[in-house]
């Protein structure tokens, strides 16, 4: 049997492809074009910043070609000089290389997509869809509530900003003239017409992260500057992504979310018990959203791809491919480390910029104080997380067959975060022992 086009199939599943490797860069793009309905081609950004240390390319890549090209056009000065050049290239493929995701696209490798450090409108390319429609996705489900469109027109109007930084850096490379893009027009052919039923429920199903997210970008908005406002937003709906694919995944427990949960170490001890549970965690739930598929069916969305279902079942013995995808939300989301490749096994430890982002999507910037298990009821609520600092832990993660102890494992973890919260300004212990949770620095 030949393996046919699988993607209908995860597209029944989730309404995108999650056969593949999506970065965080990948879903900005994604998300920023969809709602914004334009992209900038910026060939002269993309000769620049797209090049390889020891493998001189042709064309505007090459770095000769490249500095008669901008002298020429007035885009360097003339006391620029080819090895100035060199150096400049190096500082704004940092700035523009957002995890690796540019690559030369125009003549040199135009079957490569390119994704920038977005943080304007101006710096938005899209050459290919490497977010399989992840971005679009979210962007139809968002437009269902008031909370969502909140969420995109924040957006919108921070991609609009006349002056962020990297816009003012990388201005003279930059295309004057925008084309249109229809994303909609792309996407249905692959994965058919998203119908107000099927979005309607899926916006109700993530009202509480949609919320979430809504908080976020009112918090960023008194905080935080521009690029630091879309990446929060890019963050947070990360989080929200993952925290979905669990909700469709988990089907037959879609009312009980405590199967759903991250149990997330946090106190650097490789070789704890703690650690070890939350690895177990991390593999309990990519095991589960992979066997998810079965559910799915069980529904009757595969009926009208049924012929990738049954290759699914009969060559991958029902598995079909997520793991990369889920891998890489997780990883590079920051809700898992490690990111090295070379170590397999991996568990849930929100780094510092992911934990801020959580508890600016759960804590407003205008409330004073919030105690530390109100804060840890409100990350279990809304993103499933526990870290072992509520009253309801042990006996939640006992009946889900954790095998930790409440004094050694669990409380030495709540101890270690909040010695987090605390370096990041987002908590506060008084004299008397209190912890008491803050948005943002108050001493």
């Amino acid at each position: 049997m030949s393996k046919p086009n699988m993607t209908s199939l995860y597209g029944a599943a989730f309404g995108f492809n999650t056969d593949r490797r999506v970065k965080p860069v990948h879903l900005a793009t994604g998300f920023f074009v969809s709602i914004l309905g334009r992209t900038y081609g910026n060939e002269i950004l993309n000769n620049v910043v797209a090049f390889n240390d020891g493998k001189e390319l042709a064309g505007n890549y090459a770095l000769n070609n490249l500095h008669k090209e901008l002298r020429r056009d007035g885009k360097i000065g003339t006391q620029i000089g080819v090895t100035d050049l060199h150096v400049l290239r190096k500082h704004l493929r940092c700035l523009a290389g957002n995890d690796e995701a540019v690559y030369p696209v125009y003549g040199e490798k135009p079957g490569f997509g390119c994704d920038y450090s977005t943080t304007s409108s101006r710096i938005l390319t899209q050459t290919r869809d490497n977010d399989g429609f992840a971005g679009y996705f979210i962007s139809r489900v968002l437009e269902v509530t008031a909370e969502g469109r909140f969420i995109i027109e924040f957006t919108r109007k921070c991609l609009e900003n006349p002056s962020p930084t990297l816009r003012e850096v990388f201005q003279p490379l930059l295309d004057e003239t925008s084309q249109e893009v229809d994303l909609g027009s792309r996407y249905e052919p692959k994965f058919g017409e998203l119908s107000s039923q099927r979005l309607n429920g899926v916006a109700k199903r993530m009202v509480l992260q949609t919320k979430a997210v809504k908080l976020l970008c009112e918090n960023a908005d008194a905080l935080v500057a521009t690029e630091t406002k879309l990446r929060f937003v890019i963050v947070g709906l990360c989080l929200w992504l993952f925290r979905y694919l669990l909700q469709e995944a988990f089907q037959d427990v879609r009312d009980v979310p405590d199967s759903r949960i991250l149990l997330a170490d946090v106190t650097g001890e490789t070789d704890s018990r703690m650690r070890a549970q939350s690895r177990w965690s991390y593999t309990r739930l990519r095991e589960g959203l992979v066997g998810g598929f079965a559910q799915v069916a069980a529904q009757g969305k595969f009926d009208g791809c049924l012929e990738a279902w049954e290759w699914v079942k009969s060559e991958k013995r029902g598995r079909p491919k997520f793991e990369e995808f889920f891998r890489e939300l997780s990883l590079r989301s920051g809700l898992a480390q490690p990111r090295a490749s070379r170590i397999p096994a991996k568990h849930f430890e929100p780094q510092p910029d992911t934990l801020r982002v959580l508890v600016l999507s759960t804590l407003s910037v205008a409330a004073d104080f919030i105690s530390l298990p109100d804060l840890l009821q409100r990350l279990f609520e809304t993103w499933g997380i526990v870290f072992g600092g509520r009253s309801e832990d042990p006996d939640l993660l006992g009946q889900l067959r954790y095998s930790l102890d409440e004094d050694r494992d669990l409380a030495t973890n709540s101890r270690a975060l909040v010695e987090l919260l605390r370096d990041l300004g987002l908590a506060t212990r008084f004299s008397d022992g209190l912890i008491m949770c803050h948005s943002q620095p108050r001493f």
